[in-house]
């Protein structure tokens, strides 16, 4: 084309975008019926932070006016009398594999209890199944009523040398993710790396300022109380955290302009003290949203009590101002990610996620809309979307070491002991944040053997992507199995099998068997399985209707209490020991792993 040639609008933008855009002047200015008409709804305006009496005119996917009697016309309308419309929520960095649903099933959970955009970290994929499982799980979403967003790993894993993944992606491979469609960030990137200056890994951050992604935090292994190292954290680019912690978190990641994700879950219950401390002090909430992080189904629709509903009635009984909360659960997220032309508010041009609730506080909402669309009513989504096909190699993804047997589950003494010092690793239920301490346990014929009578038992992690054959044996305190085994293969980040039992046969037939079931829970006892718990999608997750998935679950806590193990989340609390990031000790295929000083330690201390 010659640069004198004029240039026409349907030459850049196409005749049909352009008569989209008439429709909605059109329709705003009262020329043309809406799609869909919200009347004399009480709008919770997350810009101006009021909340008044007004109409919602929606074309296609689109809000097109706010203006009360401005649009009369509309194919549907919706007499809003009773209710209050607020934004669809959004919550700005979760974790799909840790709520154990295939995206179709999430959606089926979230959508109707108002949360209709999710930003999803794949760290934990990318160590499950490499840059494939990723892209899996980023077109699993498409055509469903839940928006999603995707965070590429900033690692995989954190160190070769401390734990086997499904893959070692390099800073190649993150700057290809980086520039898929719907990427908007680098996720849970570490300050270890930052302050050692990683070359490779400041790389990957380099490619995030490059192609303008966002470099998203997790500032909970930062040294507490050194505010250089938090510069320095910051100075590489990191522009959000979700592991704050304390009040004073807040006040040093304010004056360095990090956005805040206040994360409230079960085992971080933490936002009251946050909401109070920001209500006493008038601390100003703009960088900071309500956030999730790690929960598994079980939690969103059992004694938690929901998703991010949760967070936002805490935040209303608190006391502070409601548009305000509403904005931390809408606009704020979406201004972080550089969405709020599309998300977040009730506004003209964005997008028509509207939730409608008779009480702010009252969840599940009335009526939830998604893209001008009714898509669920009463705490029910309207239409049920079925699983996109998924790859056989991510649902077959567990090999064994060709010599496994009870026998790899030994752990040797020093010659003529008759007993051995061991770490021990104290567990708390459905925590990450363990606790090591040593204990003397009998020999016998060289095995150091675990001490059931005072809830010692052993623990074993094995590699299971058929790339190194690795595994480690340690020593547990917590689950106070009397007899038989339990194991999973949901363990993260890594997601290697996990299993904890009385003696070494049990434990073997737990691992034969979740290799048979290709993934998920399973209890065992005297060589019969009791439960099983099939997470056939990665060894992670399932497509299956999630009601039968909660059945399956509660069978398999019932089935590991009759073996003495009182925990109520016994599987969860063994997914989430293994973490080599928290404190005091990690467990990998490689070891043990010492969190404070970043290495392998021996198992028994003599």
């Amino acid at each position: 084309m010659n640069r004198s040639e004029p240039i026409s609008l349907a030459d850049v933008a196409g005749e049909e975008k352009v008569q989209v855009l008439r429709d909605r002047v059109q329709v705003a200015l009262g020329r043309k019926e809406a799609t869909l008409l919200l009347k004399n709804c009480r709008l919770v305006n997350v810009y101006s932070k009021e909340i008044y009496r007004t109409d919602i005119a929606v074309w296609g996917d689109r809000i097109v006016s706010i203006t009360p009697g401005a649009v009369t016309g509309a194919r549907e309308v919706i007499d809003c009398t009773d209710y209050y419309a607020m934004p669809g929520m959004i919550d700005p960095h979760m974790h799909v594999d840790t709520t154990m649903l295939w995206p179709n099933e999430l959606a089926r959970v979230l959508v109707p209890r108002g949360t209709t955009t999710v930003f999803v970290d794949m760290v934990n994929i990318a160590h499950n199944g490499g840059a494939e499982a990723v892209w899996e799980l980023m077109k699993a979403f498409e055509g469903l009523p839940l928006r999603a967003y995707f965070s590429a790993p900033s690692y995989c894993p954190m160190d070769p040398e401390l734990e086997t993944a499904a893959a070692e992606i390099c800073a190649a491979d993150i700057a290809r993710m980086l520039g898929w469609k719907d990427v908007v960030s680098i996720g849970e990137t570490v300050s270890s790396k930052i302050l050692d200056q990683d070359p490779d890994f400041l790389a990957r951050l380099a490619a995030c300022d490059t192609l303008d992604k966002i470099v998203s935090g997790h500032g909970g292994d930062l040294p507490r109380g050194d505010m250089a190292a938090l510069d320095a954290y910051v100075a590489a680019g990191v522009r959000d955290d979700h592991c704050v912690a304390c009040n004073e978190d807040i006040d040093s990641r304010l004056q360095r302009g990090v956005s805040m994700f206040l994360v409230e879950a079960p085992g971080r219950e933490q936002v009251q003290g946050f909401f109070d401390y920001i209500r006493d002090h008038r601390i100003p909430t703009e960088k900071m949203s309500l956030c999730i992080d790690n929960i598994t189904i079980m939690d969103i629709v059992g004694a938690y009590g929901g998703y991010l509903d949760k967070p936002l009635r805490m935040g209303l009984q608190a006391g502070l101002p409601p548009a305000e909360v509403v904005r931390m659960a809408t606009l704020n997220p979406a201004v972080h990610y550089h969405k709020d032309s599309l998300l977040g508010s009730l506004t003209p041009g964005r997008l028509a996620d509207i939730v409608l609730l008779r009480e702010l506080d009252r969840f599940p909402p009335e009526i939830v809309i998604v893209g001008g669309k009714v898509v669920a009513r009463q705490g029910q989504l309207l239409e049920r979307s079925e699983a996109q096909a998924v790859s056989p190699d991510y649902c077959n993804s567990i090999h064994l070491p060709a010599d496994f047997s009870p026998e790899r589950f030994t752990v040797e003494s020093k010659p003529g002991r008759a007993t051995a010092k061991a770490r021990v690793i104290q567990v708390k239920d459905g925590e990450a944040f363990n606790r090591c301490f040593t204990a003397e346990l009998p020999v016998v014929d060289g095995d150091v053997r675990p001490d059931p009578e005072r809830d010692i038992l052993k623990m074993a992690i094995i590699e299971r992507y058929g790339r190194r054959g690795s595994m480690t044996t340690a020593f547990a305190k917590g689950f106070q199995l009397r007899r038989g085994a339990i194991a999973t293969s949901y363990s993260v980040p890594s997601n290697n099998i996990v299993v904890v039992g009385a003696d070494k046969e049990n434990m073997a037939f737990a691992v034969e068997h979740l290799a048979k079931m290709q993934g998920g829970f399973v209890v065992v006892d005297d060589g019969k399985v009791l439960a099983e718990v099939s997470l056939r999608i990665g060894g992670i997750m399932s497509a299956e209707p999630y009601e039968n998935l909660l059945e399956d679950v509660e069978k398999a806590n019932a089935a590991a209490r009759s073996l003495g193990c009182p925990l109520p989340h016994p599987f969860f609390t063994m997914a989430q020991t293994v973490l080599l990031s928290l404190p005091e000790v990690g467990l990998t295929d490689r070891g043990v792993v010492d969190v404070a000083a970043g290495k392998l330690v021996d198992v028994l201390e003599d």
